[in-house]
């Protein structure tokens, strides 16, 4: 299907007041959604969790933010039952239910997952079954957050966050960075080097392509995953300018200039290309693109990447030389 016809009707659903919910209805029709989602979630959580290599006692308490909820709480829960003392999610709308979380909840419970982790708990064995399962009896959200010690904050504002606390030994997020806009991420990034912990980690992993391009009943298989790049900022905004829609259409090589821009300390870049790979060539790329860096980047680089996991740290008190505040790692 042509990538207008989606953006065409995603233009529509952002005039009605159930838009996001309608568009994500056609996601939801997949066979095993919730099988896919609760183990995606995990896994995903787990893989960011070990590369920030955070250790969890009972010594010191550890706060997490993950920075869009979305619609699945599997990963705060798991970071609870990772030994978190408090983990606060926040998102943009209230996506979440009971329901769903029931559907997807049980597929914690298969062996490898809990074993997964138990290797990585500060429980034993005998606790972490304990609280398994009385997350798994808990009838109402409430119920939950009231025993994982999890806030939820839907329609966040920073000041919100903060009201929570103002430090956390964890920020985390997973394909959420390429949804905000290059003004709003500039906030963010100041205010996270504010949030982190002196002994803390951020790991957000970030998706770089043009979402018409996505699997899909609606997936355009005849466009680059780069096509959004070929467009200047007022035909996009036309066609993809809306909340549902919406992608900054920014390359790893932003983020990495936000991080320098705050001083915040790269401890590793992980690039991927998780699908057939097809770079668009230096004249195809609008010049408007080009503008959104401090550096004007060369079109392999801007296509390098389809998505990549950003990890940084911050130091309060400057103690390193410039020379070490920037990128200690990238790698693919």
């Amino acid at each position: 299907m042509h990538w207008k016809i989606k953006a065409s009707l995603q233009k529509l659903l952002n005039l009605t007041r159930l838009g996001d919910q309608l568009n994500h209805i056609p996601a939801t029709l997949q066979k095993e959604y919730h099988k896919n989602v609760c183990l995606y979630q995990f896994y995903e959580c787990i893989r960011k969790f070990e590369l920030a290599q955070i250790t969890l006692s009972s010594e010191t308490q550890k706060k997490a933010l993950e920075i869009g909820t979305g619609y699945s709480l599997i990963a705060p829960i798991t970071l609870f039952l990772l030994g978190f003392d408090q983990i606060v999610t926040v998102d943009i709308s209230n996506d979440i239910s009971i329901k769903g979380l029931q559907k997807q909840i049980n597929y914690l419970f298969q062996e490898d997952v809990k074993n997964s982790i138990l290797e990585k708990s500060k429980f034993e064995s005998a606790e972490l079954e304990e609280k398994m399962n009385r997350i798994q009896s808990c009838k109402t959200l409430e119920d939950l957050f009231t025993f994982c010690n999890i806030i939820y904050i839907p329609n966040y504002t920073f000041a919100a966050i903060e009201n929570t606390s103002s430090s956390y030994h964890y920020i985390y997020s997973q394909v959420v960075f390429e949804h905000i806009s290059p003004e709003v991420l500039q906030q963010l990034f100041v205010k996270m080097k504010q949030w982190l912990h002196t002994d803390g980690c951020a790991v957000h992993t970030i998706n770089f392509i043009d979402h018409f391009a996505n699997p899909g009943f609606f997936q355009d298989k005849k466009i680059s995953e780069f096509n959004f790049l070929k467009y200047s900022n007022k035909t996009w905004d036309f066609w993809a300018g809306n909340a549902i829609a919406y992608t900054n259409r920014l390359s790893y090589l932003y983020y990495l200039e936000l991080c320098k821009q705050n001083e915040l300390i790269v401890i590793d870049f992980i690039g991927e290309n998780y699908r057939d790979h097809y770079p668009l060539p230096e004249n195809m790329i609008h010049p408007d693109v080009l503008h959104k860096y401090a550096t004007p980047p060369s079109a392999s680089d801007l296509c390098k990447y389809q998505r990549g996991t950003l990890l940084f740290k911050t130091i309060k008190n400057k103690v390193l030389g410039d020379s070490c505040l920037f990128v200690l790692s990238i790698h693919d």
